[in-house]
């Protein structure tokens, strides 16, 4: 695999996994919907 999807995949996992971090282990969408912050460091 080039080096350079390489690193593309990369920080797919790294954002995936702050979205996580973000979104806490109780993830409701209506909360989620609810709370400008959270939305916008999400997407």
């Amino acid at each position: 695999m080039k080096r350079e999807i390489r690193k593309y995949l990369f920080d797919i996992k790294t954002s995936i996994e702050s979205i996580n971090e973000y979104l806490g282990e109780e993830q409701n969408f209506f909360e989620y919907q609810e709370n400008k912050l959270l939305r916008r460091a999400v997407e």
